[in-house]
């Protein structure tokens, strides 16, 4: 038979433990961060694919200023210096084409999938921009980010199990 104490220190770290999941967003489709690098008067990679609330960052390591606009005005980098960086998040699903408002030639694609299970418009509004002097941090890989959910609900747990033991041993 379980003791009142120890059904207590069960209750108490599972209940901490689905409180971590919901603040980790647990099942919720996780966005992703991307890279284009700006280098020798070209965008690398040229075309990408990404799914709609991803961002995507530039970063320009060229001595010269460059941009990432879109042709319809929907996201604007800003113009970026040696090292500088600039995002977009984008919102809807569709299809962007963007040129570097310096050197015309420079142009890149961008295709913006619907999430699994979500449905986004098309085209054109669908990306906001953050600032253009933000630094982009590095995002793990997705595997990462599932150990990190995993850890905060076992760490949950244990905190729980701890909490509820000093109270109930008192008793």
């Amino acid at each position: 038979m379980i003791g009142r104490g120890l059904r207590a220190q069960v209750l108490v770290g599972g209940s901490l433990a689905l409180l971590g999941v919901a603040l980790v967003g647990g099942g919720a489709a996780l966005a992703a961060d991307h890279a284009v690098a700006i280098s020798g008067f070209a965008f690398s990679p040229k075309t990408i694919t990404v799914t709609v609330g991803d961002t995507v960052t530039w970063t320009n390591s060229d001595p010269t200023a460059h941009t990432a606009t879109a042709d319809d005005g929907s996201f604007d980098t800003g113009t970026l210096g040696n090292g500088a960086t600039g995002s977009a998040t984008f919102a809807t699903a569709g299809t962007f084409a963007y040129h570097c408002k310096i050197h015309a030639a420079m142009t890149g694609t961008i295709t913006v999938e619907a999430a699994a299970g979500g449905s986004g418009g098309s085209g054109g509004s669908g990306a906001t921009t953050p600032p253009s002097d933000t630094v982009a941090e590095a995002t793990p890989p997705v595997a990462w980010d599932w150990i990190g959910v995993a850890l905060v609900i076992v760490g949950a747990f244990l905190v729980g199990l701890a909490l509820a033991g000093r109270r109930f041993a008192r008793d």
